[in-house]
């Protein structure tokens, strides 16, 4: 499915390719009888060395896997998060306390975050020039890891095993227990559709945001990742798992009529939630391309041009009363024009980028929605781009004529100036006002 939305989304089928055969991959290792075999055993392995060592040395793994997230995809927060929340999951069943004395509990456990935290930062520094880049998001990324890695362990397992409680052909406990109840729980069904569909839009909110901004400034981030987000993703994720949980308590396993329904609920679901996180991370990160490689481009020649332009400008605007200031301007003009006409050029290649993105854009896309690209800005650009350019080419004109009339003897200049000058101004004057129509629609984002 993943690789699906990435193709629909303008990927290449190289790309999708990838993410098809990762996940092939990953449901190898985490469906195989041997991956299964191997996790049973470290679950039920036993001693007391083994039983205190087990939470620093799982943790220690996961700083390894976060250290590994962060260099290898320059720091992505989605792919940091994402692991390490699956590691929690995967390593809490393996990670029980060995002891139920708090004042024992609370030290084990700074422990362990220590040996995370040390262990991302040794990967992560096999690689000093990248390091040393992406120093500041490394040790942001590095803390919101181990908060996702907490939410994953003390709360994502729990989730995640009533999922499997719902899927699982054999009974569940607490319908058998409770005996079951009559009638369809339709109110509990749309609780957690509605519930986990507000989560899934929270989640892919947050996916996007983080996915743009990664992809807009990935060795500069903001320091955006604040522990509420955290709080209101499990509030939010408490809602679907009581209802999940009530639904489970009146319908048994038992059951093959429930326990179809359980497994097309579930399905149902996975489904909305790949589709929504897929779409929101591919379009965030297009919109961060969007804005890093095209529109900043934009911003930097448009100023550029502005600057040569507006230097030619300002001597057009001098108080020239006399033959001989027009040509004294003019001069200067001309001297001005090669640097103009050279910024003309670079300006037409960024927006000729910019036009070529716009037609690869994907089947789906939601460029309508960003501030920082607005769909009608390449053509306006186009348009304001031509004016200019026929402003420069009557310049050249104005210069041409400027040089002519010099040639002419003093007393025949003026005449000259109201015959042949003259209705270039009255042409510059008009295509002035053009120009202003057409850059007063288009509005560059500031970044």
């Amino acid at each position: 499915m993943v690789s699906s939305c990435a193709l629909l989304l303008g990927a290449k089928l190289r790309e999708a390719l990838n993410f098809m055969m990762l996940g092939v991959a990953f449901a190898w290792a985490i469906g195989s009888n041997t991956a299964l075999k191997a996790y049973a055993s470290l679950k039920g392995g036993s001693g007391t060395f083994y039983s205190w060592i087990r939470l620093p040395l799982a943790m220690a793994l996961a700083g390894g896997v976060c250290g590994a997230m962060l260099l290898y995809s320059r720091a992505n927060p989605v792919l940091v998060v994402v692991f390490m929340c699956a590691a929690g999951m995967f390593f809490a069943p393996l990670t029980p306390f060995p002891t139920g004395r708090i004042w024992l509990r609370i030290p084990l456990f700074l422990v362990a975050v220590a040996a995370c935290l040390a262990a991302t930062w040794g990967i992560v520094s096999i690689d000093l020039i990248t390091s040393d880049d992406y120093l500041e998001r490394y040790g942001q990324l590095a803390v919101t890891g181990l908060f996702a890695f907490i939410v994953g362990f003390f709360w994502l397992s729990k989730g995640w095993g009533l999922i499997q409680r719902g899927i699982c052909s054999t009974p569940s406990l607490n319908a058998l227990s409770s005996g079951g109840s009559t009638g369809t729980p339709w109110a509990q069904y749309i609780s957690v559709f509605l519930g986990f569909l507000v989560l899934t839009l929270w989640l892919g909110l947050l996916a996007w945001s983080a996915s743009n901004d990664w992809a807009y400034a990935p060795e500069n981030p903001k320091s955006d990742y604040p522990f509420s987000r955290f709080i209101i993703a499990v509030l939010l994720a408490s809602w679907p798992y009581m209802a999940w949980k009530s639904i489970l308590c009146r319908e048994s396993n038992a059951d093959p009529k429930y326990y179809r329904r359980h497994g097309r609920t579930s399905v149902l679901a996975e489904m909305m939630f790949v589709v929504v996180l897929s779409l929101a991370i591919t379009n965030g990160i297009q919109n961060g391309n969007d804005r890093r490689m095209v529109v900043e481009k934009i911003q930097a020649v448009a100023k550029d041009l502005t600057a040569a332009v507006t230097r030619i400008g300002a001597i057009k605007q001098r108080d020239l009363r006399t033959t001989n200031d027009y040509i004294r301007a003019y001069a200067e003009i001309e001297q001005l024009l090669p640097d103009c006409e050279a910024k003309i050029e670079k300006c037409a290649v960024v927006c000729q980028e910019a036009r070529q993105l716009d037609k690869n854009k994907s089947l789906i896309s939601t460029q309508l929605f960003y501030k920082s690209h607005p769909p009608d800005m390449c053509k306006d650009n186009f348009e304001l781009l031509n004016l200019i350019r026929k402003m420069d080419t009557l310049t050249k004109q104005e210069v041409l004529t400027a040089r002519n009339m010099a040639a002419l003897p003093e007393q025949d200049q003026a005449e000259f100036w109201r015959t042949e000058f003259r209705p270039l101004l009255v042409q510059e004057y008009d295509l002035r006002e053009k120009i202003q129509i057409v850059a007063g629609k288009i509005q560059l984002p500031s970044k």
